[in-house]
């Protein structure tokens, strides 16, 4: 009986609207926490504003249904949640930019104006500082222009002030349809996201504390101006729209009758304080990463830049070098390497990642385990929630052999199901190198400790070390990524070495110092 309890309080959600009335009902949160109060916004939102029954997010071990022409669908034995929902909430709380794609009427712009309340702004100041994208979008319709008066009296650039505009300051920003705005104007949008701050006549606006959401058509840059690669790197995380499941059309009805949507009906409960976001802020941070947590991600993240075949040099294997070069992985990716390219990732993409996203991979996985009331990251966090901030910036190379595979193909049009398979697929190889990386792992860990009065027999004997295991790792069966990483750090170690031993021996010269 508990169990039937239970099962209908997760279908029917956290908070619903009273049949006819649209009122909406809030349920006791499960505590008095801050991340409690988040969970409350959730699944009001999920329930009564953004209906999603799109649950992607999931946990817990799978049950399988299959058909018997082979369709299959996975009842997770834990929570799960919608991306659609919960990456707006968690780029409200970690400060961070994300771009809502998808079809015209997807709800993008609703989704964003609803962070924009729950952070406290009125729905007049929301609808006000709303920036809408369109081809004559110039830079002072951006930023603000002069003030005309000292224009005419200024007798130099620092005496006239600027009107800026106010939706600069706002804790929550939304740029509709970016993908319209003018080339030269997205320089002055690129300036504000990358720096924090706007210039103009000498006098200068900053941005403070806030949460970018922008919106766009599709996720392919599509619109009246191509999209310049410097913003779209500065976008931290996608959230991609989903349509609407027609069984929740009593829910419509409801909004045209009452006449009401779900911006003039957010509950003053679910809002937060400038103090309350801070918080939230402060306490992901928190949350800790485990060190295997933290090692497959960088293991993982680390070798999609690898390419055997882009450079002889060993410290230019990467596909930045191919790129410099105007080159594409497809065009070397051939033959003529002799790694497999059905199980190695570094044949599946055109490129690798930026410490930029490091650290954007690193805020979302704590703000997700947050979320769930964890006080550690787990790696099915990171397995979650990495391919929505991977999204925009990893580009697959659909010549690669993994995608001739006819159950590999429909991957290449799904880019958060091919990273997910993609981790997957890294995981793997990172439990069957454990052995290696714990070794090195030692060593930095040695490093880590500092060298300060080490002798230099010491030293000698460490390098050797260290010599010793970069010679069985370049004895093992293949160059692959993974193998390269460690070889990196490995000869970054050694040069530390070789550099420290250098001034001891400097130290010990003529008329120096012992």
């Amino acid at each position: 009986m508990a169990k039937d309890s239970l099962l209908e309080q997760l279908l029917k959600g956290r908070a619903t609207p009273a049949p006819g009335d649209l009122k909406i009902h809030l349920s006791t949160r499960d505590g008095s926490s801050l991340a409690d109060k988040v969970r409350q916004a959730y699944f009001w939102i999920i329930n009564n504003a953004v209906i999603c029954p799109y649950y992607d997010l999931q946990y817990g071990a799978p049950v399988t249904l299959q058909s018997r022409a082979g369709d299959s669908i996975r009842l997770h034995g834990e929570a799960s949640y919608s991306s659609y929902v919960l990456v707006p909430l968690l780029t409200l709380f970690t400060r961070r930019r994300a771009l809502m794609v998808g079809g015209p009427g997807r709800g993008k712009t609703t989704s964003a104006v609803l962070m924009a309340l729950l952070a406290g702004m009125s729905k007049e100041d929301v609808r006000r500082s709303i920036l809408r994208g369109h081809p004559q979008l110039s830079t002072s319709d951006l930023l603000g222009a002069p003030l005309p008066a000292d224009m005419l009296k200024a007798e130099e650039a620092g005496d006239i002030r600027v009107s800026w505009r106010k939706w600069i300051t706002s804790r929550v920003k939304i740029i509709d349809e970016y993908n319209r705005i003018p080339t030269k104007t997205q320089s002055a949008l690129l300036s504000l996201m990358a720096d924090g701050y706007a210039e103009m006549y000498d006098q200068y606006v900053f941005a403070g504390k806030s949460s970018w959401f922008l919106t766009a058509n599709d996720d392919a840059g599509g619109g009246t101006f191509q999209v310049i690669e410097a913003l779209k790197d500065r976008i931290d995380v996608i959230v991609r729209a989903v349509p609407f499941n027609s069984g929740f059309i009593q829910s419509l009805l409801q909004r045209v009758e009452s006449g009401a949507s779900p911006e003039d009906l957010v509950p003053a409960d679910i809002v937060f304080t400038p103090e309350e976001l801070d918080a939230g802020y402060a306490d992901i941070q928190k949350v800790e990463v485990p060190a295997e947590v933290l090692q497959f991600l960088g293991f993982f993240l680390g070798q999609l830049d690898f390419c055997r075949q882009a450079s002889p040099e060993f410290e230019y294997m990467s596909k930045d070098t191919l790129h410099l070069a105007g080159r594409s992985v497809a065009s070397v990716c051939t033959e003529e390497c002799p790694l497999d390219k059905k199980s190695h990732p570094c044949s599946q993409t055109e490129n690798g990642v930026s410490a930029r996203v490091y650290l954007t991979a690193l805020h979302f996985t704590k703000a997700l385990a947050w979320f769930r009331g964890r006080s550690t990251v787990e790696l099915e966090d990171v397995r979650q929630i990495v391919p929505w901030v991977l999204h925009e910036k990893l580009k697959p190379n659909p010549r690669s052999g993994y995608f001739e595979a006819k159950d590999k193909q429909a991957l290449l049009q799904d880019r958060v199901a091919w990273i997910r398979a993609l981790m997957d697929q890294s995981h793997a190889e990172y439990k069957r190198r454990e052995p290696l990386l714990a070794s090195v792992r030692a060593l930095r860990t040695q490093l880590d400790a500092g060298l300060e009065g080490v002798p230099a027999e010491e030293v000698s004997a460490r390098m050797g070390e260290i010599a010793k295991l970069m010679k069985s790792l370049l004895d093992c069966k293949e160059l692959s990524g993974g193998i390269y990483e460690m070889l990196v750090q490995l000869k970054g170690f050694h040069s530390r070495y070789q550099n420290y031993l250098a001034w001891l021996r400097e130290q010990q010269g003529p008329g120096r110092r012992a």
